[in-house]
C-alpha cells in the first residue's frame, strides 16, 4: 500500500517535471523560430532594396549618374581630420 502510493507520487511527479521540460523546450523553440523569421525578412528587405537599386542606376544616363554620385563622394578638396 505505502509503496504503490509512493510509486503513484513519483508517477505524478515525473508527469510534471516532463510537462514543464516540454513547455520549455516549446517556448525555446518559438523564441528561435521568430529569430529566424525576423532574419528571413531582413534578407528579403535587403533584396528588394538592392534591386530596386540595381534597376535605378541602370535605368540612369551616365551623365545624371555623376551628378547624383557627387553628392555622396567626398570632393578632393576635403581632407580627414
Amino acid at each position: 500500500m505505502l509503496f504503490s502510493r509512493i510509486q503513484l507520487y513519483l508517477l505524478i511527479g515525473a508527469a510534471f517535471l516532463l510537462g514543464a521540460v516540454g513547455i520549455y523546450v516549446n517556448g525555446v523553440q518559438r523564441g528561435i523560430d521568430r529569430t529566424r523569421n525576423k532574419i528571413n525578412e531582413k534578407r528579403i528587405e535587403n533584396y528588394r532594396t538592392a534591386t530596386e537599386t540595381r534597376k535605378e542606376v541602370e535605368i540612369l544616363d551616365d551623365a545624371h549618374l555623376a551628378t547624383r554620385a557627387q553628392d555622396w563622394v567626398r570632393n578632393k578638396d576635403e581632407t580627414d581630420l
